[in-house]
């Protein structure tokens, strides 16, 4: 939330920079030119018109620019994990096809990061256990809260984004949740 007011700030900062800078070099690069017959014609200077305006142009691009690699930065910390469409391809004979059972039956390890992700998530609670699923990228934590007696609770945790989310999606949540109380 704050990556964004921050985003917006400067966003309008290096709007009105631009802004000013463009009527700063306007107002500097006009003079009168006066006839000899009391008539003043108003002229610009060009050369100092483009000096002043394409300085106070790079400062406001320069702040637009850092306003949306901050944006840019932000929306990629929220992002979704992206599900990967799976193409048909022709298999040959001797290539074997994996249906969807025998994938969701795969062993996968939990990583580094993925048990950095988990902490960072429950920070709040004690985690008692971190399990991988049997479907990629998931994985069971059991969890409890630190000042209450021993109750744990069984959370089904989505690992496959940039951080662990966990998991609402009623039909995956009790799919992994009625493997996990077969084992």
């Amino acid at each position: 939330m704050k990556a964004m007011i921050t985003s917006r700030i400067l966003l309008v900062v290096g709007i009105i920079i631009i802004l000013a800078g463009l009527y700063n070099a306007w107002d500097m690069a006009r003079y009168d030119d006066y006839s000899g017959y009391g008539q003043s014609n108003g002229s610009i200077e060009w050369a100092r018109f483009f000096m002043f305006a394409g300085s106070s142009m790079l400062y406001g691009f320069v702040l637009v620019g850092l306003a949306e690699i901050i944006r840019l930065l932000h929306k990629i910390l929220l992002k979704e994990p992206v599900n990967q469409i799976h193409t048909i391809t022709k298999t040959n004979d001797s290539e074997s096809v994996v249906t969807a059972q025998e994938q969701a039956n795969t062993v996968w390890e939990l990583s580094r990061e993925d048990e950095e992700k988990i902490y960072d998530l429950y920070s709040d609670k004690a985690i008692l256990e971190i399990r991988p699923a049997n479907m990629m990228g998931y994985c069971l934590v059991k969890v409890q809260d630190k000042s209450s007696p021993l109750n744990p609770e069984v959370k089904v945790v989505d690992v496959g984004g940039f951080k662990a989310k966990a998991v609402h999606d009623t039909d995956k949540r009790n799919a992994i949740l009625e493997w996990y109380y077969q084992q």
